[in-house]
């Protein structure tokens, strides 16, 4: 299956990506981009005691790696 067939589980909009994909025990959700880079932001922020603002600069630099 692929994110783009199913729908956000925060939002409802089209996802573009399966998260966290770090272990085959832990289930990966649909999000869509705004809902996966906030996930992704509370998790910097969470393990690595990041500010909010360096955790989303972080997010937006790796964004555009992928461009």
């Amino acid at each position: 299956m692929k994110a783009s067939e199913c729908k956000c589980c925060i939002c409802g909009k089209q996802a573009v990506a399966f998260w966290p994909m770090i272990d085959p025990d832990i289930p990966a959700e649909p999000y869509c981009r705004k809902c996966l880079n906030e996930a992704k932001i509370q998790v910097l922020m969470n393990c690595f005691g990041k500010s909010e603002k360096e955790a989303e600069q972080f997010v937006n630099f790796l964004n555009k790696q992928t461009q």
